[in-house]
């Protein structure tokens, strides 16, 4: 029973984007219960949050040596597989998940999705077409569909896919993030040139290359870092107004001494919000 409740904990904390927390919790869990799927198939999904994917890789392949013929484990393969770039692979799996379960979405779209990042778009996009057109109740599939045909050079049936998603799910956080993207792409259109200039960067940019993306330079922890260093300084301009005002006779100012209290204050909230954005960061 406690194992339950650990991990169904697990399993929140992930939903709430917040893998570390939850990667602490499971670790116990699979030294404890190696032959636990479940255990295995969080750890994965943890670890692939947290840009880990060698690890997320060995949790999956720890889940499907337990059940071979599992889906889940396999999506989960084909996933870890994706993020090292190990293509075919990680191809093959969500292939072999497809074939077991015909017209599942989720299957459907690891597939596509697989497709995509190994840069295959002509593929990808007549998998995840034909999974749109099957599963069409799923918002999912239509946004990953969307991203297909932009990638394709499609930005207007990109954005009919995304229209799509919206009307089955109106608060679709994807779908919504995905138009915004592709707004922010469409102002940089201006002819059939700028057309396929911009829709290969956006095709190069699923690419995930052999071994892996590299982790890029933590911008919330540079955010942070400025701002724990704003904090100190006002907080040392603060120290040095008292001290100046308590025995000296020189006036201070008290909007300055106001001014000074506001900037500490407003530079300990930056800390505080850019150190738990980067603690909560997560990657699809």
């Amino acid at each position: 029973m406690r194992t339950e409740l650990v991990l169904d904990q697990a399993g929140d904390l992930l939903s709430d984007g917040r893998p570390g927390p939850a990667a602490t919790l499971l670790a116990p869990v699979v030294g404890a219960e190696p032959g636990n799927v479940d255990a295995w198939l969080l750890l994965a999904r943890a670890n692939l949050a947290l840009r880990r994917p060698a690890e997320a890789l060995d949790a999956a392949r720890a889940a499907l040596r337990l059940e071979p013929h599992g889906l889940e484990a396999r999506y989960w393969v084909s996933a870890a597989y994706t993020a090292t770039g190990r293509h075919d692979l990680a191809i093959a799996a969500a292939a072999s998940a497809c074939h077991a379960d015909p017209g599942h979405p989720r299957l459907l779209e690891r597939h596509g999705r697989a497709l995509l990042a190994a840069g295959r778009l002509t593929e990808a996009g007549r998998v995840l077409a034909a999974g749109a057109e099957f599963a069409h109740y799923d918002a999912d599939l239509h946004v990953a569909h969307g991203v297909a045909l932009f990638a394709a050079g499609r930005p207007l049936s990109a954005r009919e896919a995304h229209g799509r998603a919206l009307a089955i799910d109106p608060a679709h956080r994807q779908a919504q993030a995905e138009l915004r993207r592709l707004a922010s792409a469409e102002r940089r259109i201006v002819d059939a040139e700028s057309l396929v200039r911009v829709t290969d960067e956006f095709a190069e940019s699923l690419r995930v290359p052999a071994g892996g993306r590299r982790p890029g330079p933590a911008g919330g922890g540079v955010l942070a870092h400025l701002a724990a260093v704003a904090f100190a300084v006002c907080l040392a301009a603060l120290l040095v107004v008292g001290v100046l005002d308590r025995v000296t006779s020189i006036e201070v100012a008290p909007a300055l001494t106001a001014a000074l209290l506001c900037a500490a204050g407003s530079a300990a909230c930056a800390t505080a919000l850019s150190r738990r954005r980067g603690s909560t960061r997560v990657v699809r």
